[in-house]
C-alpha cells in the first residue's frame, strides 16, 4: 500500500478448527514458546480436512504470516500448507500456498493482499495443513503471527473499496450472461445503468466484426492494431521463458595453417561486455595452479578470441590475479580493475618487504582506445577508498560517471588473527571524473554493527541506471550464509529491504551466485553456485555441492521464477548440449542484443587429487527465448482463419479446402509437430454432420464468469479482459458448439 505505515502485528483468535489431540489445544499458536513441546497445536488426524480459521480482533489488511517453530526439527512440521482469507468465513480467497523447511528457524511468507491493484481487507484467515514432513504424522502449528495495516482509516477505506469492487464484478457477470444468451435489450439497458465496462473496447469492436458480422478480415486488422500497440505485451511477459545454451566454438583466424587461440581453463576471472562495440573482454584468473595475469577480447561477431597481452604486469598493468573485480565504461571506453586475493605466504613477503601492516591495495584503469594501462591508485585505502579485499562486487554509474564498490573480505598480514575476527569492506564510491574516493558505509569487524548495508563477501551487486539502484543479494558474513535482497538508493542514501532472508519464495542464493539485470525489461536473472546440501542427512558431513539454476526476478513485484535447472551428471559429459554445473564462473549480460554469456569456473565434483586443480574453457550463449509478439500475432490469425474454415466447410467444402490449402496454410508453422498436427486434423471438418442451428448464434462467446482475482478495477485490459487467458480457452472450445460461423473474441488472444 502506497503510503503505508509499517506493518503491525494483527491481534486474532481461534475461531474453529476441525481436531486437536490430547493438551495440543488450537489457541497455544498465540504463544511462542520454541523451547516448550507442548506449545502448540497438534490436529487428530493427517487429513486434508485438517485446519485453523482465525478470527482477527478487527478488519485488517493482511500481508504476512509468520510460522513459528519448535527449537528443534520436527516430523509435525508443515511440508504443505495453504492460507486463505476473506470477510466471510464461508467465503475465502487463496492468500498463499507454500512449506516450511524442517527447522528451528521461523518463516514468514508474503500473502495476497491486492485485488485489481488496491487492497482488501479480511476479517478470517484460514491455514489448512497438506503434508507433514513426518510421512503419516499429524499436522503441527507452534505458532503463527500475522503482519500487515490495521490503521482504521485505510482498513475502512480498503473495505469501501472492495464492496465497490464485489458490486462491478456482479454487474460484468450478468452483462456476460446477458451477451453470452443473446439478449441485446437488457445488455444494453443494464450496461447504461450501471455504467461498468464489461471488457476494453478493442475486445468489444471484435466481438462486434467476429460474432456478429463474421467480418473476419477486419478481425484480423484489429488484431494487428493490438499488437502494434503494445496491449499484447503483458499477455507475453507472463508467457514461460525457455533457456537456449549454445557452446561456442571459436573461429580461427584466416591463413595457412591457422588454429583457434582460446583462454585456458580458469576460474576466479573477470569478465565485462561492451553491447555497442559487441566484443567481450576478460582478464585474469586462476587455473588451479597459479593465479593469471592475461587479457583477452572477445568479437562476437566473428566469434574469434584475441590476446591482447599474456601478462599486463609487463606493460605497466596489474600483475596476475583471481578474485578482483572488473568494471566497463561503455561511454568512456574504460576498464576499471579493483581487488585480488593473496595467500597467507605472499602476504608475509609483502610484510616483510615493505615493512608495513597493511597490504596495499592497487587500482587500475585500462584505456580501450590507446591499448594502455594507467595505475590509478598504488593504495586506494591511502586515497580514501576501501582496503586490499577480494570476493567483492563493483558497478559503474555511466550517469554520474561513479564506481560502487561494496563488500568483499578485507586482507590483512596476520592471517591468524584474521581468521578469529573479520572485516569486511563496507560500500565505498569513486568519482572517475574527480578521482575521488568517499565513504558510504564503515566496514564491518563485528556484530556490533548499527547501518542498514552491512558488508559481506562472494555475494552479487548490480545497479539499476533508470532507478539509481544498488540491488545486493546474499553472500557470505561470519561464515554465515546470507539470503537476503536489499536495494540502495544512491540518491537518497536509503536502504530498503527487499527479503530479510526469511522469505522462502526466493532462490537460495548460495555461495559465488552470479546476477545480471535487464534495466529496460527490469528483470533480474540469478544463476546458483555452491550451495550446502539440504537433506539432513547431507548436513552431518558439512559438505557443499554445486548446483547451477537460473533464476528471474521481477523488479515491479519482486517475484521470482526457476527457469532453468542444470543436470548434475552434466559435467561428466564432454559433449554436452547443456553447461556442466560450476561456481567462480563469469555470467554477464548483453541487454541491448538481450544475450548471456559464461565461461569458465570450477566443476566442484571433481574427484581425486589428479583432478583437485580442474578448471573448465568451456564458453557458452544463453538465449532466454519468450513468445513474440509477431508468433501471437500470427496464433491469433491461425484461429481466425480457422474458424472462417469451418463456416466455409458447412457452405461450401471445395472452396473450404482451397482456403485451406492457401490462407491457413499459409500462416501455419509447419516445423512446429503440435501445430502442424491441428492443421492437418482440419480436413476432417470436411465429413462432419452440420453444426447445430443459428438460434444457438452468439452463445457461449464469452466463456465463463471471470475470477475475482484476475478482473481490474476501470476499464480492464485487452489480455484481462472476460477473466483473462484462462477463461479464453474455454470459449475458444465453447465456440465449436455454436453454428461455427463466427468466432469469439477473447479466445483469439491466446490460441
Amino acid at each position: 500500500m502506497e503510503g503505508a505505515s509499517p506493518r503491525a502485528v494483527i491481534s486474532y483468535r481461534v475461531h474453529s478448527w476441525s481436531s486437536y489431540s490430547a493438551d495440543f489445544l488450537p489457541d497455544r499458536i498465540t504463544e511462542n514458546k520454541p523451547s516448550d513441546p507442548k506449545s502448540r497445536w497438534l490436529s487428530e488426524g493427517n487429513k486434508l480436512s485438517q485446519y485453523l480459521l482465525l478470527r482477527l480482533d478487527q478488519p485488517a489488511v493482511v500481508q504476512s504470516i509468520t510460522f513459528g517453530k519448535f527449537e528443534k526439527s520436527h516430523a509435525c512440521n508443515l511440508k504443505r500448507f495453504q492460507v486463505l482469507g476473506g470477510m466471510d468465513s464461508s467465503h475465502l480467497n487463496l492468500l498463499c500456498e507454500g512449506g516450511l523447511k524442517n527447522s528451528s528457524e521461523p518463516e514468514t511468507f508474503p500473502l495476497t493482499y491486492e485485488v485489481g491493484g488496491k487492497p482488501f481487507p479480511c476479517c478470517y484467515i484460514k491455514i489448512v495443513p497438506l503434508q507433514s514432513w513426518g510421512h503419516s504424522f499429524n499436522f503441527s502449528i507452534w505458532f503463527v503471527e500475522l503482519r500487515g495495516v490495521v490503521e482504521e482509516g485505510r482498513v475502512r477505506e480498503a473495505e469501501a473499496w472492495f464492496e465497490e469492487y464485489r458490486e462491478r464484478q456482479a454487474v460484468r457477470l450478468c452483462l456476460k450472461h446477458l451477451r453470452q444468451h443473446d439478449y441485446p435489450e437488457a445488455f444494453e439497458a443494464l450496461q447504461k445503468k450501471a455504467r461498468v465496462q464489461l471488457e476494453h473496447p478493442l475486445l468489444t469492436q471484435l466481438h462486434s466484426l467476429l460474432v456478429e458480422k463474421g467480418d473476419f478480415e477486419a478481425g484480423e486488422r484489429v488484431m494487428a492494431e493490438a499488437a502494434a500497440g503494445g496491449h499484447l505485451d503483458q499477455h507475453i511477459a507472463q508467457q514461460p521463458v525457455e533457456a537456449k545454451w549454445t557452446a561456442f566454438e571459436p573461429k580461427a583466424k584466416v591463413g595457412v595453417g591457422a588454429h583457434a587461440v582460446t583462454p585456458g581453463m580458469r576460474g576466479g576471472h573477470q569478465m565485462c561486455v561492451d553491447p555497442v562495440a559487441e566484443v567481450l573482454y576478460m582478464y585474469g584468473g586462476w587455473d588451479g595452479s597459479h593465479d593469471l595475469g592475461d587479457f583477452w577480447k572477445f568479437d562476437i561477431g566473428r566469434s574469434q578470441w584475441a590476446c591482447l597481452c599474456q601478462d599486463t604486469s609487463l606493460v605497466g598493468g596489474p600483475t596476475p590475479r583471481s578474485c578482483h573485480k572488473m568494471c566497463l565504461d561503455v561511454e568512456g571506453h574504460s576498464l576499471y580493475l579493483l581487488g585480488r586475493y593473496l595467500d597467507p605466504a605472499t602476504r608475509a613477503d609483502i610484510a616483510q618487504a615493505s615493512g608495513s601492516t597493511l597490504i596495499p591495495s592497487d587500482f587500475y584503469r585500462y584505456c580501450i582506445d590507446t591499448d594502455t594501462w594507467d595505475l590509478l591508485s598504488s593504495d586506494t585505502y591511502s586515497d580514501g577508498g576501501p582496503q586490499l579485499v577480494y570476493d567483492h562486487q563493483m558497478c559503474f554509474d555511466p550517469t554520474s560517471q561513479t564506481l560502487y564498490v561494496f563488500g568483499g573480505r578485507v586482507l590483512t598480514i596476520d592471517y591468524i588473527s584474521e581468521q578469529s575476527q573479520c572485516c569486511y569492506s563496507g560500500l565505498y564510491a569513486y568519482h572517475c571524473n574527480d578521482r575521488q574516493w568517499i565513504g558510504l558505509r564503515p566496514d564491518y569487524s563485528g556484530s556490533n554493527y548499527i547501518y542498514d548495508l552491512k558488508p559481506r563477501m562472494a555475494h552479487t551487486m548490480l545497479f539499476h541506471p533508470g532507478r539509481h539502484q544498488l540491488i545486493v543479494m546474499g553472500g557470505q558474513r561470519d561464515k554465515q550464509p546470507l539470503s537476503d535482497m536489499l536495494v540502495y538508493n544512491v540518491l537518497s542514501d536509503e536502504t530498503t529491504v527487499v527479503a530479510d532472508g526469511k522469505d522462502s519464495h526466493i532462490p537460495a542464493s548460495g555461495f559465488t551466485m552470479r546476477t545480471t539485470i535487464d534495466p529496460h525489461t527490469n528483470e533480474i536473472y540469478l544463476l546458483t553456485g555452491l550451495n550446502k546440501f539440504e537433506e539432513p542427512s547431507d548436513r552431518r558431513d558439512n559438505r557443499q555441492h554445486t548446483s547451477n539454476s537460473l533464476w528471474l526476478c521481477d523488479m515491479d513485484s519482486y517475484k521470482w521464477s526457476c527457469i532453468f535447472q542444470s543436470p548434475q551428471a552434466v559435467w561428466h559429459h564432454t559433449h554436452s548440449s547443456l553447461p556442466a554445473p560450476r561456481y567462480a564462473h563469469q555470467f554477464i549480460y548483453d541487454h541491448v542484443h538481450k544475450m548471456h554469456y559464461m565461461f569458465g569456473g570450477n566443476p566442484g565434483d571433481s574427484s581425486g587429487k589428479s583432478q583437485q586443480n580442474m578448471r573448465l574453457d568451456d564458453f557458452w550463449k544463453l538465449k532466454l527465448v519468450r513468445h513474440s509478439k509477431e508468433r501471437l500475432l500470427r496464433l491469433c490469425q491461425f484461429a481466425i482463419r480457422k474458424q472462417r474454415f469451418d463456416e466455409l466447410a458447412l457452405e461450401d467444402p471445395v472452396k473450404a479446402l482451397s482456403y485451406l490449402q492457401t490462407s491457413v496454410a499459409a500462416i501455419v508453422n509447419h516445423d512446429d509437430q503440435e501445430e502442424s498436427a491441428e492443421f492437418r486434423q482440419l480436413t476432417s471438418t470436411l465429413f462432419t454432420s452440420p453444426a447445430p442451428s443459428t438460434q444457438d448464434r452468439g452463445k457461449e462467446a464469452d466463456g465463463g464468469p471471470p475470477s475475482l482475482a484476475e478482473a481490474d478495477d476501470g476499464p480492464p485490459s485487452l489480455t484481462e479482459a472476460d477473466g483473462g487467458p484462462p477463461s479464453s480457452l474455454t470459449e475458444a472450445e465453447a465456440l465449436k458448439h455454436r453454428q461455427r460461423n463466427k468466432v469469439g473474441c477473447s479466445s483469439v488472444l491466446v490460441q
